[in-house]
């Protein structure tokens, strides 16, 4: 008897594509799985910052609390200090400014001595300038110089307030004190060599002249003429007086 062959089964290729296919997790799975693990890993770190911001404030808390309430004690205290200044600046000014507009010369000078005689900064040394002014004004001349004379002795002043005195000092004496008294005045003053130092050469010059000291005043004058600081009103008065010593 014939032994019977039984037919085999074979696969077609479209079969087997869709064996293969069911076997692996479609894209749609693969991507909710990641995501699911991207949510899980972003959720245990930040259990993991939240445990080490926990630490450390355990640790550091009372030092970082101790550093804010330094930072905004010092912020408030500078600001009061910074207005109470203000404030206080702005005291001097108007007090200075209502000496100004005093209606008589002696009461200007009332006002100015107390300014003088406080704890009023620059301005208790202008008013120190101011009243030796109104003593000029009252042809009060000595103590006006005596007042200026006191500025300028004085090493704690303002070495400009200092000048400045010196220079309406010098001016005030030109005409009647020796060549070496007014070069002492203004010896500082030029050697500080800023804006106050042309005039004092100026009237160094003008000293020198009336002392017959010709050549000096030339060479001070032609000096002069080199300071880009001065103004061409000044550099034609300059050379005005240098045409005036060459006709003499």
């Amino acid at each position: 008897m014939a032994k019977q062959i039984k037919p085999s089964k074979k696969t077609s290729p479209e079969t087997a594509k869709q064996k293969k296919s069911s076997l692996k997790p479609s894209k749609a799975t693969v991507s909710e799985e990641d995501a699911m693990v991207d949510a899980f890993i972003m959720e245990v770190d930040e259990e993991v910052k939240n445990d080490n911001l926990k630490a450390f404030f355990k640790k550091y808390g009372l030092y970082v609390l101790l550093v804010l309430i330094l930072v905004l004690s010092a912020t408030v205290s500078f600001e009061t200090i910074k207005n109470w200044r203000d404030n206080q600046f702005k005291a001097k000014t108007d007090s200075y400014i209502t000496a100004n507009y005093a209606p008589t010369a002696q009461e200007k000078i009332t006002v100015l001595e107390k300014i003088a005689a406080g704890k009023y900064g620059i301005y208790s040394e202008l008013a120190r300038i101011q009243i030796a002014d109104l003593l000029f004004e009252q042809d009060k001349n000595q103590e006006a110089l005596d007042m200026l004379e006191i500025i300028v002795s004085n090493d704690e002043l303002n070495p400009r307030i200092r000048n400045l005195a010196a220079l309406k000092a010098a001016a005030a004496k030109i005409d009647t004190a020796p060549y070496s008294e007014i070069e002492a005045l203004l010896h500082p003053v030029i050697a500080a060599d800023d804006s106050w130092s042309p005039v004092a050469q100026e009237y160094l010059a003008l000293a020198a002249i009336k002392n017959n000291k010709t050549q000096e005043a030339k060479d001070m004058y032609e000096k002069l003429l080199q300071d880009s600081r001065i103004s061409e009103d000044f550099r034609n008065r300059i050379r005005d007086m240098l045409t005036t010593l060459a006709d003499l």
